[in-house]
């Protein structure tokens, strides 16, 4: 008979466990090494806000370039994009604002944290970074409340000067804002351009001749949760001639009145020759400002009565300007200014120029033209629009690196083609969802970038980028799958459009609510809430002012609960492309039928016990607790063990508040407790309670992933391997006892909790345990690596292994005993023993893997003994996983 062998791997510290007891409730300080897959999807790429390369890299550093996403944290290539390192998961936040290498010595990297892109999505971040060793190490610098950094600028021959245009809070006034400078590395700070509390700095750039001119911009602007308004007579350009101790605002033919964001650009070649791309948002000629405005989901009208998006230059040090673009004709700053409007000029040529916006407009000629889509454009054609920023090599201007929503790109040949690149694991994930199908599928909505869905498992031993298919369009938000087969995918795309797919036949159909004639249009949040009800998968819930629900999959809809929000008519009317008022968040309960949870925007929170016949506010209830009534309801969740029990989370991120506030009801809201006492300070995006244990809970919140194992008595970070990120979504899958881990930036992650929903207090209190083992395949080709050849199309893809084969075997020890070694076999139901390891002793919960490609599907038994004690589980091996042929169809 051919041998067995079997192979056994150790996971050391997956979980590391220590019993406290504290008022007679158990807590357990968990130091979490949990192990997750970064699954994706990555393909399309995302928000890329910063791309730098050293100027002047010699022989070490040719090879280098840096790119910083806005939430996925600072990556460096060494070989020229071949593969991606992030260097920047020690910051304690993936916000990254602006990257500057040092021109003298490019070991000197400076990175400023929070996304300067002003967009209902830009996460703050934490202060300003050094490293002197190309990234490797790192020392923290402070400006821990400028929140957004715009540009960092060092002194051409001085590293240790540098100077920071920090645009501060994005929701309120504070005063850590403007322009800084340092002298000595960033040990100390002086504050020397400063406008005012509501007005920060977003660009800035110097004269590498004489570094003591530079130019700043400085950008006035008010978000709030119900509108934008993108400028005012605030958002100018100053000049210093002396490093920063005085200023001057400059005007010789600029603008005058209301600005929008300003873009600065010097001519490397020739510093008195400046360039400046302006939002104008002064009115056209013969506008009044009172032209109705009509909302549209992908574009904000609000600008078109105004002048928009100008291009001015200085041949003589900002002295005097003159406006080299028609914005009737070429209206560059096009939609969303605020979150564009960045220039770039060759280092050579001086009439060649790049405006980094929605289309890469540019002009080779001085301002005479500038090629449009359909209208002479053959630059930059095949690359992501929403283009976020530019760097043009010094030494060779036709060599360009790019940012965008897309990713990374790369040019040779000065745009006429491009390079992306596809392996930077980045996704700004809204929300996700899984199937039942074997191996069970991950959806990610994305921002900018559809609903994906893949395979937690690949045919090829791994996931690769092409087991990633696109099942939904534009920016992917909601997505809900009918459990019952997996056909119909339903999902909601950016200010309420809602679909369904047939993912049997692929037909997809619009099933956008519409409001009845006399009836106000219906209202949606820009992520619109849409659920499936639990008891019968034809029923369909979404929200936009009012809670609408469909009999028929999304054909027809209907309004079934008054308008559950403020209806306030100014924030309703609200400016910069914004929907307030809004449903925010649906739960039904599983357990009781048109027990319905609602939450909006303005800070309501609603419940029906019968189907939306009568419905009671628990506003004020919550409020008693310390909740402001106005913060952001991001998440209600139905308890799926006890019919009365809800679970409430607020956010306070657009009202620049960060606290935790998580909230519970057991009693159908008669009263409710608070259960966010150990989570740190920082907005909840979703709690999710898991449907085996009661007291297991899940917190998604702006700096990552928590648990309790005591109902939110205690909280612990379930960070594992992921690196800081915000986490906006999580969900499990139940058959496979998977967590999934939606992240703003990193993509989706996946692990096993089956022990964590087995890990009671009891269990805690036990000398060892040996936890219940899920049913795993005999093979699911972790280790047929050479499927596919995807082994041999180089190393600048991204491939995430599958789970390895095998049993996932826990098993706990209360404490350690280093005098002693325990023991795990494996046998079969005869009894005929199949395999023997001694293992160590140590406190806390352990995993190893049992590899079972090489056994019969079945029944076994594992058993661990300990001290003359033993205890058993039984392990189930399935049939090894078969991947039909692709586009195989069986119609009979």
């Amino acid at each position: 008979m051919k041998k067995l062998v079997f192979f056994l791997f150790m996971v050391q510290g997956i979980l590391s466990l220590s019993v406290l007891h504290a008022q007679d409730i158990p807590s357990v300080d968990l130091s979490f090494s949990m192990v997750y897959r970064n699954l994706g999807a990555f393909r399309a790429g995302a928000w890329v806000g910063c791309i730098t390369a050293p100027d002047n890299p010699g022989e070490t550093d040719k090879y280098t370039f840096y790119v910083g996403a806005r939430s996925g944290g600072l990556w460096r290539t060494v070989n020229n994009g071949t593969t991606f390192t992030c260097i920047s998961d020690t910051f304690g936040t993936s916000s990254i604002g602006a990257v500057a290498v040092a021109p003298s010595d490019p070991a000197v990297l400076w990175v400023g944290t929070g996304d300067a892109f002003n967009a209902r999505s830009s996460y703050y971040g934490n202060g300003i970074w050094k490293s002197e060793d190309r990234g490797n190490t790192w020392q923290y610098m402070g400006l821990e409340n400028s929140h957004h950094i715009a540009k960092i600028v060092i002194h051409p021959q001085h590293p240790n000067t540098v100077w920071v245009a920090v645009m501060g809070h994005l929701f309120s006034n504070n005063h850590e804002r403007g322009v800084y400078k340092s002298t000595d590395g960033g040990h100390t700070w002086e504050k020397i351009l400063y406008v005012d509390d509501e007005t920060g700095f977003i660009d800035l750039v110097i004269n590498p001749d004489h570094p003591d001119i530079l130019y700043a911009a400085s950008y006035w602007k008010k978000r709030t949760p119900w509108t934008f308004v993108p400028g005012s007579d605030k958002s100018r350009i100053y000049k210093t001639t002396d490093g920063g101790s005085t200023w001057h605002k400059l005007s010789g033919g600029l603008p005058e009145g209301p600005l929008g964001r300003i873009g600065l650009a010097i001519h490397r070649a020739n510093p008195a020759i400046v360039y400046a791309v302006i939002q104008n948002l002064n009115l056209k000629p013969g506008a009044t400002g009172n032209e109705p405005v009509k909302f549209d989901a992908f574009t904000d009208h609000s600008f078109d009565n105004l002048i928009g998006g100008e291009v001015y230059r200085t041949d003589d040090g900002g002295k005097s300007w003159r406006r080299i673009n028609d914005p009737e004709k070429t209206d560059v700053s096009g939609k969303a200014a605020y979150s564009f409007n960045k220039i770039a000029v060759d280092p050579v040529d001086p009439d060649k120029a790049y405006i980094i916006g929605v289309d890469m407009y540019y002009t080779l000629d001085g301002g005479k033209t500038w090629p449009q889509w359909g209208k002479g454009k053959d630059l930059f054609m095949t690359n992501f629009g929403d283009n976020r920023c530019f760097w043009i090599d010094p030494h060779n201007p036709q060599h360009i690196l790019l940012g965008s929503d897309g990713g990374a790109y790369a040019t040779w040949d000065g745009g006429k083609t491009m390079m992306h690149f596809a392996n930077l694991p980045l996704g700004e994930v809204y929300k996700v969802e899984t199937d039942d199908a074997i191996p069970y599928n991950v959806y990610t909505g994305l921002q900018d970038h559809e609903i994906w869905k893949g395979p937690s498992n690949g045919w090829s031993g791994s996931v690769t980028q092409s087991d990633w298919v696109i099942v939904g369009m534009w920016d992917g938000m909601f997505c809900k799958v009918d459990h019952t087969d997996n056909r119909w995918l339903y999902f909601t795309t950016q200010f309420g459009k809602h679909h369904r797919v047939d993912q049997q036949t692929g037909e997809r159909k619009d099933i956008t609510p519409k409001a009845p004639k006399g009836k106000a249009f219906y209202r949606f949040t820009w992520t619109t809430p849409l659920i499936i009800s639990p008891h019968d998968p034809r029923v369909l819930y979404t929200g936009g002012q009012e809670l609408l629900r469909s009999y028929d999959r999304g054909d027809t809809w209907e309004a079934v609960s008054p308008d559950l929000t403020d209806n306030d008519p100014a924030k309703i009317a609200g400016s910069g492309h914004m929907m307030y008022c809004t449903i925010t968040t649906i739960s039904e309960s599983p357990l009781k039928k048109g027990l319905i949870w609602v939450g909006t925007d303005d800070g309501h929170v609603w419940m029906t016990p019968d189907n939306g016949k009568s419905w009671k506010e628990m506003t004020e209830k919550l409020e008693a607790l310390g909740v402001p009534a106005d913060r952001w309801v991001s998440c209600v969740m139905a308890s799926s063990h006890h019919p009365g029990t809800v679970y409430v989370a607020k956010s306070g991120y657009r009202r620049d508040d960060f606290h935790a506030y998580l909230v519970r009801s057991r009693d159908f809201g008669k009263t409710w407790e608070s259960i966010s006492g150990e989570l740190p300070a920082s907005p909840v995006n979703v709690v999710y309670e898991d449907p085996v244990n009661e007291n297991l809970l899940f917190v998604g919140n702006d700096k990552g992933v928590y648990v309790s194992l005591h109902a939110g008595a205690s909280w612990q970070p379930l960070q594992g391997n992921i690196p800081p990120a915000v986490v906006r979504d999580v969900t499990i899958q139940p058959r496979d006892h998977d967590l999934v881990v939606g992240t703003y930036g990193r993509g989706a992650w996946i692990t096993d909790i089956s022990a964590l929903e087995q890990l009671t207090d009891e269990v805690l209190e036990k000398d060892f345990y040996l936890f219940d083992i899920d049913p795993k395949p005999q093979m699911n080709f972790s280790q047929q690596k050479w499927w596919g050849n995807y082994h041999e199309t180089g190393d600048n893809h991204i491939r995430v292994p599958n789970e390895p084969d095998g049993l996932e075997i826990y098993y706990y020890f209360k404490k350690d005993d280093p005098e002693t070694r325990a023991e795990i076999m494996v046998s079969n139901v005869t009894g005929k023993e199949l395999f023997k390891k001694k293992i160590s002793v140590e406190k806390g919960l352990r995993k190893i893997y049992w590899n079972t490609c090489n056994v019969v599907p079945g029944d076994y038994v594992i058993t661990l003994s300990w001290h003359n004690r033993r205890m058993s589980r039984k392990g189930k091996v399935l049939k090894r996983w078969l991947w039909p042929v692709l586009n195989y169809r069986n119609d009979e």
